[in-house]
């Protein structure tokens, strides 16, 4: 490899593979076109091209390529690939799933060292460092979409773009059970992606504003509430395939809890909230041998560290399928 940042060749490998995964290559078991398919294994190989710097697909399984797609093996990178390259592909290519799994969904967690993602009056800004920030925004550009509930939408009034890195900004899910996101908030109306809001199917959506810069549909509910599942379907049914859980800590919890996330991450940083909003809320472990202890990758980013972890059914056995006993609250948050 020449002296081009590592990182910068990982990523134009990532959005070429990112493009392989939108045209639903997969579920074809073929590559981007007739002319980069083999026949044999329907596999596709990606290099990182140094002097155009951008990223030339290749049939087949070429020696030399950077990144391949097998739909027997998955993704595989090439050991001559700097170190840090390495990382990073480690770091993503699990986003953008394979032939046998085509849906992901990924929560994140950022929290203090003493597991508070805000203050007691719900200051966030900012907990991790810009590198963790950094990699939010890389998510978003690998996922289709991020999902965020009504409550950080009226905290934070927050973008949820891609505009810290290159590659388009994901479809905006905001869960709003009982249609109380202010019209004002900034995704309804920055027309920078597009925007779905999702309502229980009790409230009556034509009696709802209406505008071209969002989408409102209507979600299966019990008691009000949207479950995890459900939400799932609904944006799969969509299209929507690659999802990105973002926040807040109150919606990964209930994505957790109801065993709909196939990755958590949870990146710490080195200072000390005291009294704040909680990070993950998950029903206690009866021992610490019955806790659970997914596998996982550790990334340093800055100053913060990151827990990338696996879940698999497997890891599930410890788990109950309850939710947290602060289950009103997490109700009222959501």
């Amino acid at each position: 490899m020449s002296s081009e940042n590592p990182q910068t060749q990982a990523w134009a490998l990532l959005q070429a593979a990112r493009i392989l995964a939108d045209q639903h290559a997969f579920a074809r078991n073929d590559c981007l076109s007739e002319s980069t398919t083999n026949g044999d294994n329907g596999s596709c190989s990606f290099v990182f091209n140094l002097q155009s710097g951008a990223v030339d697909t290749l049939a087949g399984q070429i020696h030399d390529a950077d990144l391949i797609h097998s739909p027997l093996e998955g993704w595989q990178y090439s050991n001559a690939l700097p170190q840090a390259a390495r990382d990073m592909l480690d770091l993503y290519l699990p986003v953008l799933g394979t032939a046998t799994q085509t849906r992901v969904v990924i929560g994140h967690l950022g929290q203090s060292i003493d597991a508070r993602i805000a203050t007691l009056d719900g200051d966030a800004f900012f907990v991790t460092g810009e590198e963790n920030r950094r990699h939010l925004h890389r998510l978003r550009s690998l996922c289709h979409a991020v999902v965020v509930g009504a409550a950080t939408v009226s905290a934070d009034d927050p973008q949820l773009t891609t505009r810290a890195v290159s590659g388009a900004s994901p479809v905006r899910v905001i869960i709003d059970p009982q249609a109380r996101v202010s019209q004002d908030s900034r995704v309804l109306h920055d027309g920078e992606a597009p925007t779905w809001l999702l309502h229980a199917d009790t409230v009556a959506l034509d009696s709802l504003p209406q505008s071209d810069g969002y989408r409102r549909l209507a979600v299966r509910s019990m008691d009000g509430r949207l479950q995890p599942q459900d939400i799932l379907d609904v944006l799969a049914q969509n299209g929507l395939r690659r999802i990105f859980v973002e926040g807040g800590g109150v919606t990964v919890s209930r994505f957790f809890n109801a065993r709909c996330l196939t990755r958590l991450q949870i990146a710490t940083a080195p200072l000390l909230v005291g009294e704040g909003i909680a990070s993950l809320q998950i029903p206690g472990a009866a021992s610490m041998k019955l806790a659970l202890r997914p596998d996982f990758r550790l990334y340093r980013m800055g100053q913060d560290v990151m827990w990338d972890f696996e879940l698999s059914d497997e890891h599930w056995d410890s788990v109950s399928p309850q939710e947290p006993s602060n289950s009103t609250e997490l109700q009222r948050l959501l």
